[in-house]
Formats: structure tokens, C-alpha cells, sequence
């Protein structure tokens, strides 16, 4: 006879939750509401607006509770910006210290080329038995004022017969002339400056010598006139006086040659100087205390 096995089925036993499960419940609930809470508040923060502005009072709270830390933060980049920029600056720095340097090494080698050259001109003169150049006494002035019909054309400035001014007396800076004086009283004098359209004076190109005429061109520019066309002008060529205007002493700089116009069919270069004095805005001068007799032409010199 056969065995039967009988296989019962187990009944699933249903579990009631116990106390540890309903703690947990009560400890979460706190947490629960909280959160509802706070998102009720965030909704009604987000919706309102201050009395005051036009912001939500969301965005009120949060930038006054970032806005220490962006303080902060900004401070540091700051810092950082700082600290990067001071090392940039000291690069440039020490770039331009090297090439200051190199530039006072070249004035340096070429003072001392003049230096040479002028004590070989001097023993020269003194072999040919020239007279010695001149040396003229100077004052110095300041610019008072400035005729405003004439716009940087002619300026007034404050010496006069009372401190040795006379009238053609030339007034120069460091750069070069400026103009000559065109009156004078007790404690001012007027000066016409070199650009003004109806001023002159002689003047030629440094290099070649060829001799003309500076002519002001009524703006911060002259012009050097009656130089042939068949001269070889350089740009940047530097333009001196010839004293033979018997009121600007020989050889004081005048300005450099800007721009030339060559036309083969014109008699005349048109050259546009630019004056090396600032004319337009200078404050400062001196007066070269020197009249026409003093201005003796000499061929040797």
C-alpha cells in the first residue's frame, strides 16, 4: 500500500504593531509639522511683499541672512584680486625699471657725446679765434592769462618793465620757444606765440641747414616756409632758430617737422611743424633777457 504525504499549509499569522513602532511615529510627527509649517511660510514669504519695496519678503530674509556671508566672500576675492593685481603692477614694474634704466644708459652715453662734441667745438672756436657763444640772462614767469580772442595764441604773463622785460624779448621753456613779447608794463607782458598766424621767426632744418621761415598756422602747428622742393626733408627732423630775426638768439629748438607736401610742380616744400614747446597749455617760461643789439650776426658761429 502506498504512503500519502500530507502537506499542510501554513497560515500566515497577521503581527499588531508594537510599542517601538508607534514611538517612532510620535517622534516623527513633530518633524512632520514642522516641515508643513515651514512651507507654509515659505509659501506666504514668497507671496507677500515688504510695505516698503517691491521684493518679496522671501527675498528680503535671504539676502539679509547671505549678506554677511557675500560680504565676506567678496572681501576674499577682493583680497585675492588685490594680491594678483599688486604682483601684475610689480611685473610692470620691474619691466619698466629695466627699460628706464637702459634709456637713462643711452641719455647718459649721449650727454656725454655732447659733452665731447661741445668741448671739441670750443677748442675749435678758440683755434679760429671766434668770439665765444653768448650766454643771455633769463627770468623766470608765469602765465596769468590767456587772450581769448586768440585762443593759445597769445598769453600775458606776470613780469614786466619792472623786472627787466622788454618788448621782442624771446620766452622760452626747457622744450623750446614759445613766442616773443609783443608789450609790456610795470608787471605783466603780453607774448605772441609761435603759432599764431601773423608771428615769424628764422628758423632752419638742424641736419641740412637749408634756412626759411616758421609761420603760425592759427592752431597748435606752424609752418616752415621757403624751403625748396628740391631739399631732402626727414620726418622728426628738428628745426632751430638762425638769429638772423635778430630776436631769437641762434640755435634754440623750434620743433619738429611733422608732416612734408612735395610737389614737383611747386617751388616750395609745405612743411607742418610741430612746435616742441607746449604752446597750447604751458604754464611756466622764461624770459631770455636779450635785446637786438646783443643779437650781433656772426658768419663763424
Amino acid at each position: 500500500m502506498g504512503i500519502e504525504v500530507w502537506v499542510g499549509v501554513i497560515p500566515r499569522t497577521q503581527t499588531t504593531p508594537g510599542p517601538m513602532s508607534a514611538n517612532a511615529a510620535q517622534q516623527k510627527a513633530p518633524w512632520i509639522l514642522a516641515a508643513l509649517l515651514l512651507s507654509q511660510v515659505v509659501l506666504m514669504s514668497t507671496n507677500a511683499r515688504h510695505p516698503d519695496s517691491e521684493q518679496s519678503v522671501l527675498r528680503i530674509w535671504m539676502v539679509t541672512a547671505f549678506a554677511p556671508v557675500v560680504r565676506v566672500g567678496d572681501a576674499i576675492i577682493s583680497t585675492i584680486k588685490g594680491t594678483g593685481g599688486s604682483y601684475i603692477d610689480v611685473k610692470h614694474a620691474r619691466e619698466e625699471n629695466i627699460e628706464l634704466r637702459e634709456k637713462v644708459d643711452q641719455l647718459a652715453a649721449e650727454r656725454n657725446s655732447a659733452l665731447e662734441r661741445a668741448a671739441a667745438l670750443d677748442l675749435l672756436r678758440t683755434q679760429l679765434a671766434l668770439p665765444p657763444l653768448p650766454q643771455y640772462r633769463e627770468i623766470a614767469a608765469n602765465v596769468i592769462s590767456r587772450d581769448a580772442s586768440l585762443w593759445f595764441r597769445r598769453l600775458i604773463i606776470d613780469r614786466g618793465t619792472l623786472n627787466g622785460v622788454k618788448r621782442d624779448m624771446p620766452v622760452i621753456t626747457s622744450g623750446g620757444i614759445v613766442g616773443r613779447i609783443i608789450s609790456v608794463g610795470p608787471n605783466f607782458a603780453m607774448v605772441q606765440v609761435i603759432t599764431d598766424k601773423h608771428a615769424g621767426v628764422g628758423a632752419m632744418l638742424q641736419t641740412s641747414r637749408a634756412m626759411g621761415e616758421i609761420r603760425g598756422l592759427d592752431s597748435n602747428r606752424s609752418e616752415l616756409k621757403n624751403i625748396s622742393s628740391s631739399e631732402k626733408v626727414e620726418i622728426g627732423e628738428s628745426i632751430v632758430t638762425t638769429g638772423l630775426d635778430r630776436i631769437y638768439p641762434k640755435g634754440l629748438l623750434v620743433g619738429t617737422v611733422e608732416s612734408v607736401e612735395a610737389d614737383p610742380n611747386a617751388p616750395w616744400h609745405k612743411i607742418v611743424v610741430k612746435p616742441t614747446a607746449p604752446v597750447d597749455r604751458v604754464e611756466h617760461v622764461l624770459v631770455l633777457l636779450v635785446e637786438p643789439k646783443d643779437l650781433k650776426f656772426d658768419e663763424g658761429k
